[in-house]
């Protein structure tokens, strides 16, 4: 993989705007792009898929056992939901993960599985990009189409008459997200509504967007572990919930050291613990956290890297520290998607911090 610099786009700006790119201002860069070779391409493919059916064994191994439903700080009063809507197969929609590449090895740094964004620049707009600056390039990158087709299963599996999509309308880029997924369920021929999930009434065991109105299937840009803080009686609604509720394990950075325990062989599983122990160098995580926030990086026991916020207080992670290579100063982690199940495509974002945050930039990619 390498860095390539660019010319950008003449008023890419307006371009990436039209695209319904409105959060994009010192995010979005295009006078550089990362140039992989298809064979790099063929082992993200790869990690990907083997890394979720790990995610999805760890799931089955953690359901039923109480021990580790602790350590994954997963309420008691939610825990017979969530077996059911594994054990009825609910569908789910998307996911990301979170991939270093050093000397040529992937390493999986966390699973964003329940409500990852950054995906509409991944989907649509880096693809636009190559099909203006590189035409005759490929990139990895069948995200869009993969969104449209699961819609579809989805709507084949529920058949419900609306699907609502709930978010915080306070926050410029979740509603981004939103207006995009919601575009993608469109064109899969389905009948959508938006809510602010602040507006979601929950009356006698039912959710509605209006007090004529109630909500059979949501997608829903927000955690699930703040929903079983704030309301976990609504989080037993009897509908279709995506992400299901069954994400919410593979959303827990908890699962980290589960993996580590249940697959200490995998090539893609670094290290991780619930307490440092031996671990001179490390990441500490915060178990539930968003966008790099409150992230701890030591190495030979010596402070290297910290980062702020207000995450932290349901306990912490342990992860073998990853020194991911700087390209001409920046840090590449590869975003790889999977949807329906599947991988689907990759977004790269940079900093030039070790620890990928909110000021990370999102740069395209090609195949070479």
């Amino acid at each position: 993989m390498e860095r390539k610099s660019i010319k950008p786009r003449d008023n890419y700006q307006r371009i990436v705007e039209n695209l319904g790119f409105t959060f994009h201002k010192d995010y979005w860069l295009e006078d550089a792009c990362y140039a992989l070779s298809m064979s790099e391409v063929e082992q993200i493919e790869k990690a990907t898929a083997e890394c979720y059916d790990m995610y999805c064994q760890a799931v089955e191994k953690c359901l039923y056992d109480d021990r580790r439903l602790d350590l994954l700080r997963i309420p008691q009063k939610v825990r017979n939901f969530i077996r059911r809507s594994w054990e009825e197969d609910d569908l789910s929609l998307y996911g990301r993960f979170d991939f270093a590449l050093v000397d040529g090895q992937l390493k999986m740094l966390e699973f964003n599985a329940d409500t990852p964004t950054s995906l509409l620049e991944a989907a649509v707009v880096q693809w636009q990009w190559k099909e203006d600056v590189f035409p005759a390039n490929d990139q990895f990158n069948g995200i869009h189409e993969g969104l449209v087709a699961s819609w579809k299963d989805i709507h084949k599996a529920y058949r419900c008459d609306q699907y609502f999509f709930a978010s915080v309308s306070d926050f410029e880029e979740d509603n981004m997200t939103l207006k995009y997924l919601i575009a993608t369920a469109i064109e899969a021929g389905l009948v959508t509504g938006e809510i602010d999930i602040e507006d979601i009434m929950h009356v006698n065991g039912t959710l509605y967007a209006s007090p004529e109105n109630p909500i059979s299937c949501m997608f829903k840009l927000f955690p699930w572990e703040t929903m079983f803080e704030q309301n976990p009686d609504a989080c037993m609604t009897e509908m279709c919930w995506l992400e299901p509720l069954w994400k919410s394990l593979m959303s827990d950075k908890a699962m980290l050291p589960i993996l580590h325990e249940l697959f200490p062989h995998s090539p893609y599983i670094l290290p991780a613990f619930f307490e440092p122990g031996k671990l001179s160098s490390y990441c500490r995580k915060p178990v539930f956290s968003r966008e790099g926030a409150n992230i701890r990086l030591v190495r030979n026991g010596l402070l290297l890297e910290e980062s702020g916020g207000e995450y932290g207080k349901e306990g912490h992670v342990y992860q073998q520290l990853v020194e991911i290579p700087a390209h001409n100063g920046w840090y590449p982690v590869i975003g790889s998607w999977v949807i329906g199940g599947e991988p689907a495509g990759i977004g790269i974002r940079e900093t030039t911090s070790r620890i990928t945050d909110n000021m990370s930039h999102f740069v395209p990619h090609i195949i070479l």
